[in-house]
């Protein structure tokens, strides 16, 4: 926006200063949000610094990544699926589906797969230890059939799938491909993502991620497998959300997010990989609930960050390379035991913040959540919340409706200042994978994480129902439990594919695995590591026996 006469909004401005001065003399309204932004009661066009011409679509993509947004094609509903064994998460998938979930883009259907932990992390399910957390928190899956079963009759060229884990990304990637190829679908017709979040920043998954710089190297082999022959699969997801949940602050997030970015271009770049060629194929999971603009702003700080980074640190030219994809989820750690039913508008304030930013996909989380796993009634009434915000705001009328907010505008041009300066602090010590393993990102998020604890333990931060407008009422609420018997029949059933498979042709898929893994870590036929996990997948290895093999190769995060 251009301000037309200066002089007279600098006058406007210094009489509303004088007026303020003389009606609350000796008060201060000054706030101050998580991330250290000091807040004014109120903002006005001499806010900005310059002329800012710019519209949605157009470079650097404050204001969203295309012209006309929902008014063209609504959010995808992405609901969180997963839990017990294959053939149970399938009946809440039908269950969304028949209640007008799981839409996707262009008449296709929708799917989000949580993994439980064990499979999270690469187990299979009869791995020593992880027996109580089979089927638990998501869904139990160690082998290409599970993907037949759990994608019966759907029609996968129709159909976009998109899967939330850890280390055993790669893996899993190679499960899916497989099944898919069992069934005779072309490669280049797929489409989804997965999440890939194959690092650790925070140390809460442990030895059982890859090493830092063996992820890095993973992942630069996967995009460059799919962007020739799964060109439409999205290999990245920087976890933005996973950052906040860990604790940061939403200026924090951004910038460690960025920064991954930056840390995979630069590994692309010094395998020979052309970042045109992949970066258009990653994507954001963000964060949405704690602070209703300031996470408007932190998203379309996000966007603009991005395109700069892209454009002017690595050359990229390409519209999808310095276009930001972003997948929305409420925030989960902001959800509470107590009063959970004022879990709903907590996650249907976080969902229009994530509607107001322009996000392309959205998980509205479940209230009952910090109690168990959710009940049907729960996923229904989150789907509804997305469904009431699309359907009877109007939210979806306007692209950027928030576009040239005085307010809005100047925290965002203040949040894109703090993320550029992180990341420059980062490069000084020597790129983000030397401040993980100097365990420098890891202390900023914790004194983060505390500073929170300490402010809501001693009321400084108002949590509604837990240190503020508290009450002794008893509260029952049914808990949804999944099926006693899935670790059992987990534990069988991999133990019988284990007996009737070709152990001979799983041996020796895994041992050419091992030699593609030992070339692409001495950063030689980049690609190959995915080729090879497609393959033995089909040879019917385990999640868990590739995982041995990643491992031994890139190393565990220490």
């Amino acid at each position: 926006m251009t301000i037309k006469d200066p002089e007279a909004a600098e006058s406007a401005y210094a009489n509303w200063q004088r007026t303020v001065s003389a009606r609350y003399a000796d008060q201060s309204f000054v706030a101050r949000n998580r991330s250290g932004v000091e807040l004014d009661p109120v903002y006005g066009g001499l806010d900005r610094t310059g002329a800012d011409a710019e519209m949605p679509g157009q470079y650097p993509y404050t204001r969203g990544i295309y012209p006309i947004h929902y008014q063209y094609q609504p959010w995808m509903d992405l609901q969180i699926i997963g839990y017990g064994l294959p053939a149970q998460t399938r009946e809440r998938m039908d269950l969304l589906l028949q209640e007008g979930g799981s839409k996707g883009y262009f008449d296709r259907e929708a799917y989000n797969f949580i993994f439980d932990m064990p499979t999270s992390m690469g187990y299979d399910p009869d791995h020593r230890g992880v027996g109580g957390s089979i089927g638990d928190c998501g869904i139990s899956v160690c082998k290409a059939s599970d993907y037949e079963i759990l994608l019966a009759g759907k029609n996968l060229e129709k159909t976009t799938v998109s899967m939330v884990l850890n280390a055993g990304s790669p893996g899993m990637l190679g499960l899916y491909l497989a099944a898919a190829k069992r069934r005779g679908f072309a490669f280049d017709k797929l489409g989804g993502n997965v999440t890939n979040y194959i690092w650790d920043f925070f140390g809460h998954s442990g030895g059982t991620n890859f090493s830092p710089r063996g992820s890095y190297r993973l992942i630069a082999d996967i995009a460059s497998y799919c962007a020739e022959h799964v060109p439409l699969w999205n290999t990245l997801t920087i976890s933005e959300h996973n950052i906040c949940e860990a604790g940061a602050t939403n200026v924090q997030a951004v910038a460690y997010s960025i920064a991954a970015i930056i840390a995979v271009n630069e590994e692309c770049v010094s395998l020979g990989i052309d970042p045109d060629t992949v970066v258009p194929r990653f994507g954001f999971h963000v964060r949405y609930g704690e602070n209703f603009f300031e996470e408007i702003a932190k998203t379309r700080a996000l966007r603009r960050v991005y395109a700069k980074v892209n454009r002017e640190r690595f050359g990229c030219t390409k519209n999808g390379a310095l276009q930001a994809r972003i997948h929305a989820q409420t925030a989960g750690s902001l959800l509470t035991a107590q009063q959970p039913l004022n879990n709903l508008v907590r996650n249907a304030y976080g969902a229009l913040a994530a509607v107001l930013s322009g996000v392309n996909g959205m998980t509205i989380n479940a209230y009952d959540e910090a109690l168990g796993l959710p009940t049907g009634e729960a996923v229904t009434l989150s789907l509804r919340t997305s469904q009431i915000i699309a359907e009877e705001t109007g939210a979806v009328h306007v692209s950027d409706p928030l576009g040239g907010s005085y307010y809005v505008e100047a925290l965002t041009d203040e949040i894109e200042r703090r993320v550029f300066d992180i990341i420059a602090d980062i490069d000084k010590r020597g790129g983000l994978i030397a401040c993980i393993e100097s365990g420098w990102i890891k202390q900023q998020v914790s004194a983060a994480a505390y500073q929170w604890r300490q402010e809501i333990e001693s009321g400084a931060r108002t949590m509604v129902g837990v240190n503020k407008y508290v009450t002794d009422e008893p509260e029952q609420y049914a808990v949804f439990q999944p099926d006693p018997e899935a670790a059992r029949m987990a534990i069988a059933d991999v133990q019988r594919h284990r007996l009737e498979r070709n152990n001979e042709r799983c041996s020796a898929a895994l041992e050419s695995l091992r030699r593609a893994a030992v070339e692409v870590n001495e950063g030689r036929a980049i690609g190959s590591v995915m080729e090879n996990l497609v393959a033995a997948a089909d040879a019917d290895a385990t999640l868990g026996e590739m995982q041995t093999v990643l491992h031994e190769v890139f190393g565990r995060n220490k």
